[in-house]
């Protein structure tokens, strides 16, 4: 199969009828990027039943409708979503499962759940990093673990911060699958007034993307760090770019326009923005902050840090040239000098 490009992505509308879609869908996940998703669904759908691990959660959505430990400025209707600490009930209510628990836990999370109960499903995975556990991207994951099909799979990427879907500012998102009717039914979902989604069949390599551009993003974080101004991160995002081309399409080759936003916008919202997580690390890395104490010092967590080690393990059976992530984690996980690493790799920058 071949990628669409931007012109020739399919742009789901938006609805213009009140009546809300009837699609049972099941989130997990109570972080802020799942409240947001359930946000969005919450303008489109009438069956949502959302499975939080705390029950403060639960009680702050049902007593006052917002979420008490993550963007607790979003109004949610208790009327519409139905939540609970119960993984197994909220997923059997659901024809489709929108898998939104940040990667670092998804092993432990989606534990209580046998195969038989997810592997019918529709599977859309908002998850941006890999599974530590296994050193898999959260496809194969779900693949190998719980035999999904392909066809049932699904992902939902784009430049998105979830402190901006809160605000209700305009995103674009893309839907990703190699089955576009799901594609399209996922776009539907998450496609209202401020949210245009658009289909793509190019699943791996968009899935690929949302892995290096987290690793990437800490990189211009540690550059910024280090005293290094806006001219040069510019440049190196452009060699970010060259490398991410040269390894997807490697790994999956395909046609794909790196230009689309499902993947350089993608790279630029998480390297720039002072919602990223990722560009936060990377910053404290670079002003000399050991790995440890930054991982005490977030409250959230950084999927680049876990990206960066999984890539590096994926790329042993490959041996491609892809310098940034080396010293990216050479910095993370060898104890290699912070400035020493980062210069070095800067003189093949062009």
């Amino acid at each position: 199969m071949t990628a669409m490009n931007l012109s020739d992505q399919i742009s789901i509308p938006i609805r213009k009828k009140k009546t809300r879609l009837r699609y049972r869908v099941a989130v997990i996940g109570g972080g802020s990027w799942a409240t947001a998703i359930v946000k969005i669904l919450s303008s489109n759908l009438e069956h949502i039943h959302w499975w939080v691990r705390e029950s403060e959660i639960v009680e702050g959505i049902n007593k006052y409708g917002h979420n008490p430990l993550y963007l607790s400025s979003i109004f949610i209707n208790p009327k519409d979503v139905k939540i609970s600490t119960d993984l197994r009930r909220t997923v059997a209510k659901a024809d489709y499962v929108i898998i939104v628990s940040p990667s670092a836990f998804l092993h432990q999370t989606l534990a209580p759940l046998k195969k038989s109960k997810l592997n019918r499903k529709k599977i859309i995975t908002a998850v941006k990093g890999i599974v530590p556990e296994t050193m898999q991207v959260i496809t194969d994951y779900l693949r190998s673990e719980f035999n999904i099909p392909v066809a049932n799979l699904s992902i939902i990427s784009g430049p998105s911060h979830a402190e901006e879907i809160a605000q209700e500012k305009f995103t674009f998102l893309t839907s990703a699958s190699e089955n576009l009717e799901l594609a399209e039914v996922v776009a539907r979902m998450f496609t209202n007034r401020y949210v245009r989604t658009s289909v793509s069949n190019d699943i791996m390599g968009v899935e690929m993307a949302i892995v290096l551009k987290n690793i990437y993003a800490l990189g211009a974080g540690i550059y910024s760090g280090l005293g290094y101004g806006d001219n040069f991160i510019a440049a190196y995002i452009a060699n970010c770019v060259k490398e991410m081309k040269s390894f997807v399409s490697q790994l999956y080759p395909n046609q794909r326009s790196l230009a689309d936003s499902v993947y350089l916008g993608d790279l630029l919202v998480t390297a720039y923005s002072r919602f990223s997580r990722n560009r936060l690390f990377g910053n404290m890395i670079g002003h000399g902050l050991s790995v440890r104490i930054v991982q005490l010092e977030m409250n959230m967590i950084a999927e680049g840090y876990y990206s960066c080690r999984c890539v590096h393990e994926i790329n042993k059976k490959y041996n491609l040239k892809i310098p940034i992530v080396e010293a990216v984690y050479g910095v993370l996980y060898e104890g290699n000098n912070v400035s020493s690493e980062m210069n070095r790799i800067a003189q093949f920058f062009v």
